[in-house]
């Protein structure tokens, strides 16, 4: 797969062939070696490891088992004929590097396990040469592990070891997608053939069993190895794979992920949580995206969500861009080209109207922030043709005379919503898709063209405020007609611009949600007991940017508490159990809230102000420093803290106003002095364009 991110990983497979690897820095091994100590939000520990591009994951399950989704390896492990206790928890390193570990106890016997991704292409091979394994993949990867076992008594134990290859069985929820009908025949690689296999361990095997037995003495430790591709795979190259240390590679992925976290934007807050939290969010983006033929596409999710979902893939390409992952970003939206219908609308799922304008939104998102140099001409086609469609759909209705005919027709998503109806949602993203083809139309110098779209923008939305105006509904209903339940509704305001932040109508809708749910954070999904974690983070930003910190700030404590102990987030959960039932995590849209709230805090460009500190916590104004932050005026950097009763920033300079927001609880002390301004709040300060540096001093807020 020529360039992006397989070409870095197979230079590290490359680097160990021979003393070339000693020229490769070695990377630290993590603090802590125990996985039970990292948190872990959920009833069931579980995680996924995956790759960029590769069609297939594998689940490491809360039992310590594996599948790909096509089939299973049940590991059976006993201490003098004792079976192992399950593991307590399935913790990434540092909770976001997707190195996996995971320990079992049986008495004085200890079993610890570690697993990680490799790439399975450019696999270095015993006779020096360079190999790729055959279809059916476009790319895989291959799971290493090793599984150490420990005596830690003071008498000899016997302890046995099996890794069972078997059928799918109902207990396993994720299903691979390109899996056939027909269950595959399960085999270990044994001494290498051509034969296609479905694994290789360093213990004798005999079909689908490897197993075995030691006696133990006191603090001895015995180390087994397993490989296990995605697909079946030839014998001998696995056999070839398994004399590559495996030491070597797994410290070779934890550089290949470090190099990757490192190339985009850096946020340095004083706070470990938030920053393992980006990462991990940032991990699980990069591995959600599959390639179709030569395009790249966004997945839902690295399991049980291996398909596109617009309104998912929207939000991973916006969340892309905001930490200066824009190839990336880029790339995807190439990809949801895929899905334009020749009518110009974009549908990836029925009745999913809402996805036209969520992937005009992303376009904005990935080519405006900051401005691409690549040719806008592609984009701008395709938006184009999607407005149009948009525009005829709003001019049949208008013309039926039908009470709701300006907003776009009835859909039923299928989804979330539960109702056929005109949805609310599908118009506020279609003013969101208008307003980003007028940005990108202006980018091009089409500028005729972009003041057509911008009144027809203006236009939709005053037929948007009469349709909430007859609707009869206090805040912003989920459908036209009634009925139906919260979801696009709830982005008038941010991300969509359907609102201003200051109507009245989206204090209200937060108010009324938020009160269902028992209170700002998180959403009730139906009934109380069941909360969906993502479907409230816009109104997170919302908050913050109306001067609702407290609100704003809970939402995100939220988004942090309800990941896995591999940084994952359930996109669905019971409040009283933590059981995600059939809805494992990780899920990419969980992911890019969680960055876009986080990135908003800091840096908010989506209107004509730069917006700094928004939401920037307590602790974070000790210091903090945040590098190559891209925006709609350039990449900038950004630094603040407070010293006492002052507050300092420094950032790139912008050819914008920018409003700095003072740390929570404080106001101006006096009024600015020329150029600065007072904001339309008095923890705002307003600095002009070209401002690099301001400094004032606080005074502390008085509860009115």
């Amino acid at each position: 797969m020529p360039g992006g991110w397989w070409s870095g990983v197979i230079f590290v497979s490359i680097m160990v062939s021979g003393v070339a690897c000693t020229g490769f820095r070695k990377t630290p091994e993590p603090a802590s070696s125990e996985p039970d100590a990292v948190i872990e939000a959920y009833r069931h520990s579980t995680a996924a490891l995956a790759l960029p591009g590769a069609t297939r994951a594998f689940q490491i399950l809360p039992s310590g088992d594996l599948t790909n989704g096509d089939w299973v390896v049940r590991v059976h492990a006993t201490g003098d004929g004792s079976p192992a206790s399950l593991p307590k928890t399935i913790a990434f390193e540092d909770r976001w590097l997707p190195v996996a570990h995971w320990t079992r106890r049986t008495g004085a016997v200890r079993w610890d396990f570690e697993a990680v991704a490799l790439p399975e292409t450019g696999l270095y091979s015993a006779a020096d040469h360079w190999t790729s394994f055959p279809a059916p993949r476009d790319s895989g990867l291959i799971v290493a592990i090793e599984a150490r076992v420990s005596n830690k008594g003071v008498t000899p134990v016997d302890a046995t070891l099996e890794f069972d290859l078997v059928d799918l069985d109902s207990t396993v929820v994720f299903l691979a997608p390109d899996a056939g009908e027909t269950p595959p025949h399960l085999a270990w690689a044994g001494t290498g053939s051509n034969q296609a296999v479905n694994g290789w361990c360093s213990m004798p095997d005999i079909g689908a069993i490897a197993r075995n037995r030691w006696r133990l003495r006191p603090h001895a430790v015995q180390t087994v190895r397993c490989l296990l591709p995605a697909y079946p795979v030839s014998a001998a190259a696995l056999v070839s794979y398994s004399r590559l240390p495996r030491a070597s590679l797994a410290d070779q992925m934890r550089s290949v992920w470090r190099t990757e976290m490192a190339r985009g934007a850096q946020f340095n807050l004083g706070d470990p949580e938030v920053e393992s939290a980006l990462r991990a969010a940032l991990v699980v983006l990069l591995e959600c995206r599959e390639r179709r033929g030569t395009s790249w596409v966004p997945i839902g999710g690295p399991l049980h969500y291996r398909d596109v979902w617009l309104r998912d893939g929207a939000r991973a390409i916006g969340a892309l861009s905001m930490m200066g992952y824009g190839r990336e970003a880029r790339e995807l939206s190439l990809g949801l080209m895929r899905y334009q219908w020749p009518q110009g609308a974009f549908l990836s799922q029925r009745g999913q109207l809402d996805g036209t304008g969520q992937v005009l939104w992303a376009f904005g998102q990935a080519l405006l922030r900051p401005p691409s140099a690549e040719s806008l001409e592609p984009f701008v086609a395709s938006a184009l043709a999607a407005w149009r469609w948009s525009e005829r759909q709003r001019a049949v209705g208008r013309a039926s005379g039908f009470p709701f005919g300006a907003m776009l027709p009835f859909a039923d998503p299928r989804d979330n919503e539960l109702v056929s109806a005109q949805l609310v949602g599908n118009d506020a993203w279609a003013i969101a898709g208008y307003r980003a083809t007028v940005q990108l139309l202006r980018a091009s110098g089409r500028a005729a063209e972009a003041d057509s779209v911008a009144r027809s923008c203006a236009l939709y939305q005053l037929d948007f405020g009469a349709a909430l105006r007859r609707s009869g509904s206090q805040d912003v209903p989920a459908a036209w007609q009634g009925g139906g339940r919260d979801w696009g509704n709830l982005s008038v305001s941010y991300p969509c611009g359907a609102l201003s932040p200051l109507d009245s109508r989206c204090s209200a809708l937060a108010k009324r949600v938020w009160m269902a749910s028992g209170g700002a954070g998180l959403l009730a999904y139906g009934q109380r007991d069941s909360l969906q974690l993502y479907m409230g983070a816009d109104l997170g930003t919302w908050a913050l940017l109306t001067g609702r910190r407290a609100s704003g700030d809970s939402v995100l404590s939220a988004l942090l508490r309800w990941r896995s102990a591999s940084g994952g987030a359930a996109e669905l959960f019971s409040r009283s159990t933590r059981d995600f039932g059939t809805n494992p995590p990780p899920h990419a849209t969980a992911a890019a809230a969680l960055i876009g709230l986080i990135r908003n805090s800091m840096v908010f460009d989506d209107d004509d102000t730069l917006r700094l500190t928004l939401g920037a916590r307590p602790s974070w104004w000790r210091y903090a420093h945040c590098r190559r932050l891209p925006t709609r005026w350039g990449t900038i950097d950004l630094e603040f803290e407070r010293e006492g009763v002052e507050a300092q920033w420094r950032w790139s300079r912008v050819p914008v106003w920018t409003a700095l927001t003072l740390p929570p609880g404080t106001v101006l002390r006096d009024r600015p002095a020329a150029p600065f301004r007072p904001g339309m709040r008095p923890d705002v300060l307003l600095a002009p364009p070209g401002t690099q540096f301001a400094r004032v001093a606080l005074a502390e807020r008085v509860a009115p």
